[in-house]
């Protein structure tokens, strides 16, 4: 929990979200006061939830600012909420039962912020945003019957200091981490949690190379596998797969195992080895002869890494010279989104077809709800951040209400729809011949096409 004081700072743009920053500055500077125990070594519960800042007066009137509503739990087909299994195995660990207790770890580098300045650096406020949306998620939430919940958040400057953190709930861990950031900061705490029977989420780290045999750890975007499995079913079930090729920069490169597997797909996929130098060249035909003659010609690229941007695009800047008037499509990751906006262009000019898990549809009514609340609030327009924060809070908040504090064992089958993204929770084993989870990860998936910067899913 930050409590935030009362700061004269020389402010432009949103005044409340850089008092939100200020008050996890003064968060960072006194964390041995934010962890303090009493004599049962439980945190205190008598503060407020969250955070408290000083609200300036503000004169324009955007949006009306409407009580949240309740809402209701999604389930599939009208389905009730599961009550959570009775418990197996005695824990080790006393949990707080007067409040949810949830601790979400930042990487807001504040002691790399001069205070003195009058706006919050880029590198900073996706996670400001982020955050915000998680403190928005718990305030609407804890209008709702039931136990309340209480946020800690905490700048994780270093691995170190994620470290220390976690070692001052040793005696009572929380219910729930969110974060860290950095691969380095999560594998401890991950191994932490998993000690100390806590789950925790990764919102941004995504490999399996974390953990193993740890039911504890939960990946919210779906790994590299997961997306390679998307990209080949929806290629198979919309084409002919004679006219789908697989395109590898190099032998050591090749995905081919992923997108034909021996037991599940009989009709194999064609895989092509293709290099960036001759994509890069100024020779002619570099793709031409690739082309089918009858029916769309389908190109997968399973290239995920920013090192692979320069490939990606003169793939795609070659399909553009010699496709001509011939139908092809591309599928592709996306992180291609994130990459150089030279890309960006084609996605939004070629059939391009991308795996993703968050996607916002600003026509939503509930999403154009979401956005007044949320300038109503923070004086800014919420950024793809803040709607991933809102949504990874509400739906962990309402799992641990509905299924318990282990909720990623019992809700497997349930689809939990959010304003960005969906939730789907699903055991992953890396070996197949063991019966044993190694972590679990956000099954949802969808494969989108971008017209004029805006995303259509195609089914």
């Amino acid at each position: 929990m930050i409590l935030v004081q009362n700061l004269r700072l020389q402010l432009n743009g949103s005044r409340i979200l850089l008092l939100l920053f200020a008050g996890i500055l003064i968060q960072s500077c006194g964390t041995s006061k934010k962890a303090s125990r009493n004599n049962s070594g439980i945190p205190p519960t008598k503060s407020k939830p969250d955070v408290i800042v000083a609200k300036p007066k503000v004169d324009t009137v955007v949006w009306k600012n409407d009580k949240p509503k309740k809402d209701k739990i999604p389930t599939n087909a009208n389905e009730e909420p599961a009550k959570p299994k009775p418990s197996t195995t005695i824990k080790k660990y006393v949990k707080e039962d007067s409040v949810f207790r949830i601790v979400s770890l930042l990487p807001l580098k504040s002691d790399e912020v001069d205070t003195t300045v009058s706006k919050i650096p880029s590198a900073n406020i996706r996670f400001i945003h982020f955050y915000a949306g998680m403190k928005m998620a718990v305030e609407e939430v804890n209008y709702e019957s039931g136990r309340k919940v209480i946020l800690d958040v905490f700048d994780t400057k270093s691995n170190d200091v994620s470290i220390s953190l976690l070692q001052k709930y040793d005696r009572t861990p929380p219910h729930l981490i969110i974060g860290p950031y950095k691969t380095d900061a999560l594998k401890y705490a991950t191994d932490w949690a998993k000690n100390h029977e806590t789950t925790l989420i990764s919102p941004w780290v995504s490999s399996s190379s974390i953990t193993e045999k740890n039911p504890y750890y939960v990946q919210i975007k779906a790994g590299l596998t997961a997306q390679y499995k998307m990209l080949n079913q929806h290629a198979r079930n919309h084409y002919n797969v004679d006219n789908i090729i697989l395109v590898s920069k190099s032998e050591d490169d090749s995905k081919y195992r992923y997108f034909n597997d021996t037991v599940q797909e009989a009709q194999k996929i064609e895989e092509k080895i293709i290099k960036e130098e001759d994509l890069a060249s100024t020779q002619t035909n570099v793709l031409t002869p690739y082309f089918k003659t009858e029916g769309t010609t389908v190109f997968i690229l399973p290239l995920a890494s920013i090192k692979d941007e320069n490939y990606i695009y003169h793939f795609l800047r070659r399909v553009s010279l010699e496709k001509g008037t011939k139908d092809v499509v591309v599928y592709g990751m996306h992180k291609w989104l994130e990459l150089k906006p030279e890309i960006t262009e084609y996605l939004n000019i070629q059939k391009i077809r991308l795996s993703i898990s968050n996607y916002v549809d600003n026509d939503n009514s509930e999403v154009r709800s979401f956005k007044k609340k949320y300038y109503n609030k923070y004086r800014e327009f919420p950024s793809e951040e803040a709607l991933e924060g809102y949504d990874l809070m509400k739906y962990c908040i309402r799992s641990i209400r509905n299924y318990g504090v282990d909720f990623q064992n019992t809700n497997s089958s349930i689809i939990s729809p959010g304003l960005q993204s969906s939730f789907q929770l699903m055991p992953i084993s890396k070996d197949k011949t063991k019966n044993q989870i190694d972590f679990y990860e956000n099954a949802f998936i969808k494969i989108i096409e971008v017209r004029n910067n805006k995303y259509r899913i195609v089914d």
